[in-house]
């Protein structure tokens, strides 16, 4: 993937809107809206069950080290801490987007279901 989705600072904050949430690494922004994973090791946390918040937060404070696609997920993320944030392919989509970016240099990139 595009290595300008790489945010250049940490995490610095999780806001959680209604039906989506958004990372945001003080001027750069990830805003979420497909259905998404925080993986810790063996396990895999996914949004909407007990603990999925929880691990957003305890990201905060870490930088983003790559980022990469996969068949099954639109974007991961690979946090410096070592786990991994994933948001899901096409899986029953709410909205038309599965997520976009808000980056430096007025970079925009918009990542589309379907």
């Amino acid at each position: 993937m595009d290595s300008r989705l790489i945010p250049l600072e940490p995490l610095s904050q999780v806001a959680f809107i209604h039906d989506y949430f958004q990372l945001v690494f003080q001027e750069e922004r990830f805003t979420v809206y497909n259905r998404a994973a925080v993986a810790d090791g063996e396990n895999l946390i996914w949004q909407g069950t007990t603990g999925f918040c929880d691990k957003l937060v305890e990201l905060i404070d870490q930088s983003v080290t790559t980022v990469t696609r996969t068949d099954a997920f639109v974007l991961c993320l690979c946090f410096s801490g070592g786990a991994t944030f994933h948001v899901e392919a096409d899986h029953e989509p709410l909205w038309p987007e599965a997520f976009d970016f808000i980056g430096r240099n007025h970079y925009w990139h918009h990542e589309l279901n379907g």
